[in-house]
Formats: structure tokens, sequence, C-alpha cells
């Protein structure tokens, strides 16, 4: 892995090892601690579990995986991966890169000419060991060795050794130990200011508090979020009530005289939108149908709040200006939605509302047949 990368770039390499990596913790954790064995392939590969769990020297990648590993005085060719509940590296040499992922790791007292890239719950890069570059993530995270750069990140971060170049951190808590020595600049994302010991040497310290929002701030942006949802549902309320009078007046009564089978009507459209448009796009000659009908429900879903408003407020005042209560739901009903914990519901329960009011007016002009007139009369002869 490069050293230079931007640290942007490095933080989404570093977040996607360690994501695999933890894949390797699932694996070691299931299938492989019940079986033990060991093996080495044509091109010098081992793959071992903790029955064999020192191997003394490796010529190319060592794959290992069980519970408690320990390595301890091995040469290793290449790379080693590995994923346990322990991990121990120690007194070895690795030619290539050290990927590992477990609950605890130390690695003490190694030369390693690569990269290294662990996550855990505690991860340390202990005294006297050297690493090209360390990408680190858990809960507790400590450098105490050397390295020509560093990203890390977890709840506290302690840097204790040498760094030749940059460090990343994102924690709560930095810690800079009186053996710390970093050329380059620490960009520190942090909760509170870094705890710097007297003998630390840093190039240069860049903090970015990352603490979490004062009350005030908090309050402030929700407000601003309800005003913003009421604002923008008043005017497509009032726009639904200047194009379709009739629908949201037609709506307002059905909710007053049947609000049964309307609401039954939404809940099971709801409910069978996701199996029809699989049904439709399995057969191919309905792909077209299936979206036109994604699109429908996406027009809706986009509407939906305001006309619930517009209409629940034309059903309680029905006697006044039909624009003035259009404007007072949709004002209602998008502070509603902008609350936060329950502006979801709100919205789910408006969707529900105008999807069976649209299911029970296709019902409606399904069922009516054309009336014949009665007693037609008959032609006059000649």
């Amino acid at each position: 892995m490069p050293c230079n990368l931007k640290p942007s770039s490095r933080c989404r390499k570093t977040r996607g090892r360690i994501a695999l990596l933890f894949a390797l913790i699932s694996l070691a954790l299931t299938a492989l601690p019940t079986t033990s064995f060991a093996g080495t392939d044509t091109a010098g590969n081992v793959l071992a579990t903790e029955v064999d769990s020192n191997p003394s020297g490796v010529e190319s990648d060592l794959y290992w995986a069980g519970q408690n590993l320990n390595l301890d005085d091995a040469s290793i060719g290449r790379d080693i991966i590995a994923a346990g509940e322990s991990l121990s590296i120690r007194d070895c040499t690795v030619g290539g890169a050290v990927r590992l992922a477990a609950r605890a790791i130390d690695i003490s007292k190694t030369a390693i000419d690569g990269s290294v890239t662990v996550a855990g719950q505690h991860v340390v890069l202990n005294t006297g060991s050297t690493a090209n570059c360390f990408y680190a993530m858990g809960e507790t995270v400590a450098l105490r060795g050397s390295a020509k750069s560093a990203a890390l990140a977890g709840s506290t971060v302690t840097i204790d050794g040498i760094v030749d170049g940059d460090v990343e951190v994102w924690a709560d808590k930095l810690i800079l130990g009186k053996n710390a020595h970093i050329t380059g600049t620490v960009n520190a994302h942090v909760s509170e200011d870094p705890e710097r010991a007297a003998g630390a040497e840093v190039g240069a310290l860049k903090i970015d508090r990352t603490e979490n929002e004062s009350a005030a701030t908090t309050v402030n942006d929700i407000i601003g979020g309800i005003v913003a949802a009421a604002l923008s549902t008043c005017f497509i309320a009032l726009l639904l009530e200047l194009v379709f009078p009739r629908a949201t007046a037609s709506a307002a009564g059905m909710l007053h005289q049947r609000p049964t089978p309307l609401w039954m009507s939404g809940l099971l459209g709801t409910v069978a939108i996701v199996p029809a448009v699989l049904l439709l796009i399995i057969s191919i000659a309905g792909l077209s149908l299936a979206g036109a009908l994604m699109c429908a429900v996406i027009g809706v879903a986009l509407v939906s709040t305001a006309f619930a408003g517009c209409a629940i407020a034309r059903m309680v005042g029905h006697n006044q200006n039909r624009y003035a209560m259009a404007a007072v739901g949709g004002v209602i009903a998008g502070a509603l939605t902008g609350l936060p914990l329950v502006g979801g519901f709100i919205s789910g329960v408006a969707f529900v509302f105008m999807l069976g009011y649209i299911i029970q007016i296709i019902w409606r002009n399904a069922r009516v047949k054309p009336q014949q007139p009665a007693n037609t009369p008959g032609l006059p002869t000649a």
C-alpha cells in the first residue's frame, strides 16, 4: 500500500480492508476452529490453524486462523493474513504486509517491510516493531514502534513511538506520549484536546474538533428543518387545491364517510407494491409496467403529505375558504413530518392515505356501469 495517499483516499482504503478483515473473523470463529490442519502449497504459501500456531519459517504468505494465535521468532517471506480471538506476533521478520483482525492484537519487536492493516478491540504496534505504514481501527489503538505514516481510528489513540511522516487520527481521545517523535503533521479529528506529554515532538498538530453538537445547535437545526418542511408542504398543498380541487374534496368526504375502506385499501396497496413490481420485472413484457408503477409510487410519495394535510383540513373546516384550509393543512402536515423520530411515521401514514384514496377511486369507477335509459321509445314507422 502506498504511503503517500491523500487522507480521504487512505481512509477509504483502510476501511475497505478492515471490512474484509472482519469477515475473516467470522470465518475463523465459526468454520475453522472445528478443524485443525496445516498445509503448504507449491508456491510456498502456508495455511495453518492454532494447532500449528508457530511455524518457524514461511517462504511466501502465511494464512492463519483460530482462537488464540502466537507467532514467535519466525521469518515470513511475504504477507501475513490472520484472524482470531487474540493475535500476537513477536520477534519476527515479515517481508510483505500484515493484515490482522482480532479482539486483541499485539505486534512487538517485529520488522515488517510492508504495511500493517489491523482491526480489533485492543490494537498495539509495540516497542521495537517497524513498519512501512500502520493502519489501525479499534477501541484502543497504540503506536509505540515506528512507521513512515499512520492512519489510526479508535476511542482512545496513543502515539508513543516514531512516525517519519504524517498521521491521520480519528478518535475521542488522542494521547501523545513522551517518546512520540513525528516529523510530519498530525491531523487529529478528536472530541477533546489531545494530551501531550513533555518530550513529545510533533512537526505540526492540526486539530479538528468533532465533539457532539451543542443542544442549542441541535435545536436550531431541528426547528429549521421543521420550518422548511412546513413551507414546502404548504406550497404543494396550495398547488394541489388549485389544480385538483375535486380530488381533495372527494378525499375529505371519503375520510369522513368511509374511513375503513380507505385505510384498508391503502395498507393492502402498500404491502402489495414490492411483490407487484418484482412480478412485473420477472415477466419481460412487464418491465415497462414495472417502471411506470415505480414512477407512480414515487409521485404519490412526493405529494402524499401535502395531499393528506389538505384533505384533512378541508374535512375539518369544510365551511371555510378552501385555499386557507389547504395552507393550514399543508403547514401542519409538513411540520409533523419534520419532527424527529415520528416524522417518518407521519409520512408513511400520509402515503397510505393517498394510496388508499387512489385505489378506492379506481375501484369505484370500475364498478360503475353505463346506465341504459328505461322505456326507450321505438323509432316511428313510416
